[in-house]
C-alpha cells in the first residue's frame, strides 16, 4: 500500500506541528482511492487543543463535521473519496506507533469504528522544519503493516470531482 502526501498537505502539517511545539496534535485523514492500493491524502482535520506532551486523543464532534464537509465536497462518492484513518504527532518520541496507538487503531477496525481498514500516520518535525513520518495499515483480524509514504511533489490536495 502507498500513501501519497501532496506538498500542500505536508506544508500545512508542518505549520501545525511547529505551532504545537512539544504538545501532541492530530485528527483524521481523508483522501482519494487512486486504485492499486494507492491513496492520496486530500484533507485532514486537526485538533490543536486536546493533546499533551505525551498523548493525544481527538474530540469526535469537530472531526465528524470535517468528515461530513469532505463528503459534501466530494459528492458522497465513497468508493473514490473517503476516510483513510487517523494521524497524530509524536514531537518528543519516535514516529513509530506506541502500544496505546496500536490498541486504539486495532479497536477502530475490529468493529467499534465501522471501518474496513484504517491508516495511522504519525509525524514529527526534526530540526524544527524537516517533516518525518511513518504510516501503518490496520485491517480487522490482521497485524498492522507498514505503509509506504511518498511526498507527492506533482500534486496538490485540491479535490477534483468529475
Amino acid at each position: 500500500m502507498q500513501l501519497l502526501l501532496p506538498n500542500e498537505v505536508v506544508r500545512n502539517m508542518r505549520r501545525h506541528l511547529l505551532r504545537a511545539g512539544r504538545r501532541e496534535i492530530g485528527g483524521m485523514l481523508m483522501g482519494e482511492d487512486l486504485g492499486d492500493q494507492r491513496f492520496r491524502v486530500l484533507e485532514y482535520s486537526v485538533d490543536t487543543k486536546s493533546g499533551t506532551t505525551t498523548s493525544f486523543h481527538r474530540e469526535a464532534e469537530e472531526h465528524d463535521r470535517a468528515l461530513s464537509a469532505f463528503f459534501e465536497k466530494t459528492g458522497s462518492d465513497y468508493a473514490r473519496f473517503n476516510y483513510l484513518g487517523e494521524w497524530h504527532s509524536h514531537p518528543s518520541f519516535s514516529v513509530q506507533p506506541s502500544l496505546h496507538d496500536l490498541h486504539a487503531m486495532q479497536d477502530l477496525v475490529d468493529g467499534t469504528g465501522g471501518v474496513n481498514f484504517a491508516i495511522l500516520l504519525i509525524s514529527r518535525l526534526r530540526w524544527y522544519w524537516r517533516f518525518d513520518c511513518s504510516a501503518h495499515l490496520f485491517v480487522q483480524g490482521y497485524p498492522p503493516t507498514t505503509v509506504d509514504v511518498t511526498q507527492d511533489h506533482r500534486s496538490t490536495s485540491r479535490i477534483k470531482v468529475n
